[in-house]
């Protein structure tokens, strides 16, 4: 068997993470001008994956005999499942740090399992082979080249194929050994990349995450898997962390744990010999355990189940009942392959819970540090899965049953302890934050260059003689923003003070495509339409709904947003509200509602024999004492009951069509309005409003979109 490609000396390794992590902190954001440099490394390693794994898993099937084979697959499930069910949980345990979620919003849910089941079988066996390799979907690739090799094994004359095959793979492997004699080059260019480019800050809002996540790395690497091998082999631990040494050095600096494969191979060699295992087919043995371990193996994409329990959380939104006891073995079937299953997996499976599109956006760019933890994870388990494997086949394995016992049980231990403590300090955090709005605020990005005044609520000001609303912008300089502040998420002030929300960060956008003054003028819903009839302000903005009424006496915009209607109570209420024939056989029924021309007598249309309670706002919570429920959009429901636990947005069946949200303008505004609507659309395609939608709407935090503190930058005050 050939051994690991290159002798790693860990001096050069050292050197060039020590630059490019200076490089990175010296440059800042422009230390990216190095990420194509490790972008080429990292795809030329990949370039020699596929060919490596088919090659070597289809020869090493169709040279066995059928006999062998079988043994192979008959001593090794026991370890697969093992290791999974261990992986699994852990997970499980760290999980219990993650306060049980209250989502915001009830309705009546479709289950997705069997989706989820038809998605899995496309995902694992393929119809078509190119397809499925040139879509990365290795664990398709992994189930043909086994259904294939085992076919193999009947053929007969097969010499002519198993040359061309064992060609193929001393090729990859000679390729392989090549360009790893380029790792500090590589190492260099990732470090000064990855140190250069991450925020720090992004990973605050997600720290119990990473916490978790890390915590998990640690304990599964460096003492349940090496603690099991060493009760399973005759390894020592120190012996166990000195064979992978290399292994996990180069996985780790290259983000590949394809490129590992070499040395654990050659570690496992090593530990069959030191068993005593005489036997000229071993290599191949090994090898093409290996392969199938590689995609099977990768216990790092496992951690894709916590990352969706915790994104359930923090989007407000639980997993339902069925679906959470097959959340384990979805994921375990959605991350085999490689670490780009991962990705892959978050979006299949948040698709399926119905997460926000931001919730996989979010992962993506948490790779830039997820990813080292998951190569060292699926590393270890490439190690175990051969280790035990291949001594299991030749009968050298001796279980110390009272020594694997201690291992699991001390991890256990460790991480209850660890998820006690988590769950301890995050939930008195949370206590200290009752309405998660107040700690937002505006991207910096959006409201840098923007002179803005707020003119009293009595301000006269209107249009001049026959002004248009483009004329008097040109002549004052000035962009007039109608607001309400009481309109979460849409305009509201932050704990701050500060004037924020959806609707807010669009006048500031307006504001800097038109190279104006931002002035925002205050208005009650009551007297709404008689200031835009006196041309108080250039355009209205909170929240507000599209009516025929509007239609015909204002200008409005096309619509930038839509929510169904729905009912907020107290949540221990919420079955009540799920549909409306439920609602229309309470005779009692008292229905809560802002002092809205649009609501009341929508609501009056929809439950003609409810009570009509009233209320002067939505600033401060109905008194449920007095009133059944809430009638509101679902949107700002749902950003109430977020702000108070206590309460659940229902998503009411049967109670109409969503409402539309557009922008009001005065007459005289027909040049303005096509301005506006023009800017809503570069909006749309520049992802202006998606990123609005996922942090005001969706909750999901916000990207820093600021240039990283660097020395270059910051100290020696270059590009300021």
């Amino acid at each position: 068997m050939a051994k690991a490609p290159v002798s790693l000396s860990f001096i050069p390794l050292l050197v060039g993470g020590f630059l490019g992590i200076f490089t990175g902190v010296f440059l800042g954001e422009y230390a990216a001008v190095f990420r194509p440099i490790g972008q080429i490394y990292i795809m030329l390693l990949e370039s020699a994956v596929y060919p490596y794994l088919i090659s070597s898993l289809l020869h090493g099937l169709s040279s066995m005999a059928p006999a062998r084979a079988w043994r192979l697959f008959k001593n090794g499930w026991p370890f697969y499942l093992f290791v999974w069910g261990v992986t699994f949980g852990m997970l499980g345990l760290l999980s219990l740090a993650i306060p049980p979620s209250l989502p915001p919003v009830l309705k009546n849910q479709a289950g997705s399992l069997s989706t989820m089941v038809s998605h899995l079988i496309n995902l694992l066996i393929p119809s078509d082979f190119f397809a499925a390799l040139s879509q990365n979907s290795v664990p398709a690739v992994v189930l043909f080249c086994i259904a294939f090799g085992i076919a193999f094994q009947q053929v007969k004359e097969k010499e002519a194929m198993l040359t061309i095959l064992d060609g193929i793979r001393q090729a990859s492997f000679k390729f392989w050994s090549f360009i790893v004699r380029m790792v500090p080059v590589a190492v260099f260019a990732l470090m000064a990349d990855t140190a250069g480019t991450i925020h720090l800050q992004n990973l605050r809002s997600i720290g119990l995450f990473l916490f978790l996540f890390f915590v998990g790395i640690m304990v599964l690497s460096f003492w349940i898997i090496p603690g099991c091998l060493q009760a399973l082999t005759p390894l020592k631990f120190t012996e166990i962390i000195g064979d992978m040494r290399s292994a996990l050095a180069i996985a780790l600096v290259t983000t590949l744990p394809a490129s590992a494969i070499p040395f654990v191979m050659e570690a496992t060699r090593k530990l069959a010999v030191q068993c005593g295992v005489d036997d000229p087919e071993q290599d191949d043995v090994a090898r093409t355990h290996l392969s199938v371990a590689y995609p099977l193996g990768q216990l790092g994409n496992f951690f894709v189940y916590l990352y969706i329990l915790y994104a359930a959380f923090a989007c407000g939104q639980a997993i339902p009942g069925v679906e959470a006891a097959f959340l384990p073995l979805i994921t375990l079937l959605s991350c085999f392959g490689t670490p780009a299953s991962s990705v892959n997996a978050v979006t299949f499976i948040g698709d399926s819970f119905n997460l926000p599109a931001s919730v996989n956006d979010l992962f993506v760019e948490l790779m830039t540090v997820l990813r080292y933890g998951q190569v060292l994870a699926s590393v270890m388990g490439f190690a175990f899965l051969s280790f035990t494997v291949v001594l299991a086949y030749y009968g050298k394995l001796k279980i110390r049953w009272a020594s694997l016992a201690g291992v699991l049980a001390s991890a256990v231990i460790i991480l209850l302890v660890m998820a006690w403590s988590a769950r301890t300090v995050y939930t008195r955090y949370l206590d200290n934050i009752p309405n998660p709005y107040l700690a937002f605020s505006l991207d910096p990005a959006v409201a840098k260059g923007v002179d803005v005044s707020f003119a009293s609520d009595d301000d006269g000001t209107g249009l001049v003689g026959d002004d248009s609303v483009m004329a008097r912008i040109a002549r004052t300089g000035t962009l007039r923003v109608g607001y309400n502040p009481d309109i979460i998420p849409f305009c509201y002030r932050n704990s701050a003070g500060d004037l924020v929300g959806y609707d807010v960060s669009y006048a500031y956008r307006l504001a800097q495509d038109m190279n104006v003054k931002l002035c925002f003028v205050p208005f009650r819903w009551e007297n709404l339409e008689e200031k835009l009839r006196a041309g108080a302000f250039d355009i209205a903005m909170s929240g507000i709904y599209v009516t025929q009424r509007r239609l015909e006496s204002f200008g409005v915009s096309e619509p930038y947003f839509q929510s169904p209607l729905a009912f907020f109570t107290l949540r221990r209420r919420g079955p009540e509200f799920l549909t409306r024939a439920q609602l229309l056989s309470k005779t009692d029924l008292r229905i809560g509602i802002f002092n809205d021309s649009v609501l009341i007598p929508l609501c009056q249309k929809t439950l003609p024999q409810a009570q009509i309670v009233i209320e002067p706002g939505y600033a401060e919570v109905p008194d449920f004492s007095k009133v059944d429920g809430a009638f509101w959009t679902m949107a700002q429901a749902e950003a109430l009951a977020a702000a108070h636990p206590s309460l659940v947005a229902v998503e009411t069946s049967g109670i109409g069509s969503p409402f539309l949200f557009a922008y009001l303008t005065p007459p005289r505004s027909e040049e303005f309005l096509r301005l506006v609507n023009y800017s809503l659309l570069a909006s749309q395609k520049s992802g202006f409003a998606k990123a609005q939608n996922d942090y005001w709407i969706n909750r999901m935090p916000r990207l820093d979109s600021t240039p990283r503190w660097s020395i270059l930058r910051n100290v020696l005050g270059f590009g300021k």
